[in-house]
């Protein structure tokens, strides 16, 4: 069975370099990606995961906001059932914040520097191994 795997951006954030990388890499692997582009809203995003029923979740960050977004993010997906479904962040992340982004429930931070076939495994696994 393919994983299906939903990436995008929240907010104003339009650094998607790496995400659209990402998205073609994770493609070129056989994962199927849904791809929503940068600018999405929380509540949208949420929207997508229920109506593509998508396994894993990845966010991609470059801005200092992430953290508000994440909280919004995760609080919206309990309150739309769909808390259970694996959320990984990529970006910008600082350190420091590694430990507060794992108490919301984020299952895989890759930053500046993490590997594709790290990814790859991760998302293969549906978050269920860090690299």
């Amino acid at each position: 069975m393919t994983v299906r795997c939903l990436l995008g951006m929240l907010g104003t954030d339009v650094h998607s370099k790496g995400i659209r990388t990402l998205a073609q890499v994770l493609r070129d692997a056989g994962i199927e990606v849904i791809y929503l582009g940068e600018h999405n809203s929380v509540a949208g995003m949420v929207r997508a995961v229920i109506d593509e029923d998508a396994d894993i979740i990845g966010l991609s960050f470059s801005s200092a906001a992430y953290l508000e977004y994440i909280r919004q993010f995760v609080t919206a997906m309990r309150e739309n059932g769909v808390g259970s479904v694996p959320l990984m962040i990529g970006g910008l992340i600082h350190p420091d914040d590694h430990l507060p982004l794992q108490e919301m429930g984020i299952s895989g931070i890759f930053g500046p520097g993490s590997r594709m076939d790290a990814i790859i495994d991760f998302v293969r696994n549906k978050g269920g191994s860090l690299q």
